[in-house]
């Protein structure tokens, strides 16, 4: 014997397209069931604070919200940087600058402050970067 689950949307009441979501702000915890047009609602109302903040955790992107649109509903926006200060894209160069130099890379993004330095220090000047591979500090 199976057990359904019907979620509402806690705004309209829909079943249709409705997921679990949840908020944190200060020491508050919301959980709120929302139906896609709803949390793209919600998205679009703190795409400015999320834009000006630093955001420590993975978001979706723009183009993957429900529906597949931006919170705007317009072309997908650059996504925030997170705690490292690195964007999706300058993750994806720091992976591959990496990867050529041999350093272990984590599976999950989530890159040594020691080896960003490196790379950026690296990346930062004009030409071919060092071939050097020192990887003491990224270790």
């Amino acid at each position: 014997m199976g057990i359904r689950q019907i979620r509402y949307c806690d705004i309209t009441g829909t079943e249709n397209d409705v997921e679990s979501h949840e908020i944190h702000i200060d020491q508050m915890r919301i959980a709120i069931d929302l139906a896609g047009s709803e949390y793209r609602r919600l998205i679009a109302a703190l795409q400015p604070f999320i834009d000006a903040g630093r955001v420590e955790a993975s978001v979706p992107a723009a183009g993957s919200l429900p529906g597949g649109t931006s919170a705007s509903g317009n072309r997908p926006r650059r996504r925030p940087s997170t705690s490292t200060g690195l964007t999706a894209a300058e993750r994806d160069q720091l992976r591959q600058w990496a990867e050529a130099r041999g350093f272990p890379v984590p599976v999950n993004n989530r890159f040594k402050q020691s080896l960003i330095d490196q790379w950026r220090a690296d990346t930062s000047t004009s030409g071919p970067s060092s071939e050097d591979g020192s990887a003491d500090s990224a270790d």
